[in-house]
């Protein structure tokens, strides 16, 4: 397989990624876990853990009400390879589970006149859904400018590649930037798109920034994601008024964050017609639960 020399750092798809796909030509971060034994954590290398409530500084239960804190030993590597997020709830009733975030050194940005693309091959838990009520797995990219700094939430841009909640058969792509509440992304909602979700087996998830036909024009760019191949949501940037927010949402660098929340904002109002609190008395951590991923790759022209 073609070797392909990168700044920082040399990556080639490994045994669980797709090929390149079509028009692109470089790989600027990739990881399937698969190189990793069984019940190692993934590799300090590429990704690191994000621990406890908040960020060091950061607004408290990471700014969304979770009541979860993650540890580095929720995030273990599967006998077939891939990367399983499990959450946890002890017999006091609190939880545990694992966020994790790429490492600054590969931070990544498309370039001008080109396109980036950013794809996992995941399966979310499937576990009875009054069992998974609090439960919020995503997989998503904010801007660098988020790193130690996180009042430029949502003004770094966040891109939600995929995410699910609550154990309904749905998946949740979306877009935040701006600023809150309000704004050109509807804050604190965000835009999105929900489609239907086949929970228990893998699909793709991808989502594209694409440069290549604006001439220079902000407004000529766009986003694009993709269900397993299939396009499902687009946003240009056409649709705003702030060249600002669509620097920072397509042209400035990003980072990635993969995670499986319990409880929070998200989960106490969407997918959740009584508005109970989540998680609930019945809710259950375990591999009902859990997030599984076979590979994470981000790609450029």
């Amino acid at each position: 397989m073609t070797r392909l020399l990168l700044p920082l750092a040399l990556f080639t798809l490994s045994a669980n990624a797709t090929t390149l796909p079509s028009g692109f030509s470089q790989v600027l971060f990739e990881d399937d876990f698969s190189l990793l034994p069984a019940g190692s954590t993934p590799s300090l290398q590429k990704w690191s853990h994000s621990l406890g409530t908040s960020y060091p500084g950061g607004p408290y239960a990471w700014g969304t009400n979770e009541v979860q804190s993650y540890t580095d030993r929720n995030a273990v590597v599967t006998s077939t390879g891939a990367l399983r997020i499990t959450p946890q709830r002890s017999a006091s009733g609190s939880w545990t589970s694992s966020r994790i975030e790429s490492l600054s050194r590969y931070d990544f940005a498309c370039p001008a006149g080109g396109k980036l693309r950013i794809e996992t091959s995941m399966k979310f838990g499937n576990g009875p859904q009054e069992e998974q009520m609090g439960i919020w797995p995503a997989f998503w990219s904010m801007g660098s400018d988020f790193r130690g700094n996180y009042s430029q939430w949502p003004a770094a841009g966040e891109i939600d590649i995929a995410e699910s909640v609550n154990g309904v058969d749905k998946l949740y792509m979306a877009l935040h930037c701006g600023w809150a509440p309000g704004g050109p992304c509807d804050e604190y909602n965000g835009m999105k798109m929900a489609v239907p979700l086949s929970r228990g087996s893998f699909h793709t998830f991808a989502v594209e920034i694409d440069r290549t036909n604006s001439g220079g024009a902000w407004k000529g760019e766009r986003l694009t994601w993709y269900m397993d191949g299939k396009r499902v949501f687009r946003v240009d940037g056409a649709s705003f008024a702030d060249e600002w927010v669509w620097t920072a949402i397509t042209r400035k660098p990003k980072f990635l964050i993969l995670n499986v929340a319990v409880g929070g904002d998200f989960a106490d109002n969407a997918e959740n017609p009584g508005r109970v609190k989540t998680p609930t008395a019945v809710t259950k951590g375990g591999e009902g639960a859990a997030l599984e991923v076979k590979y994470i790759a981000v790609f450029s022209t």
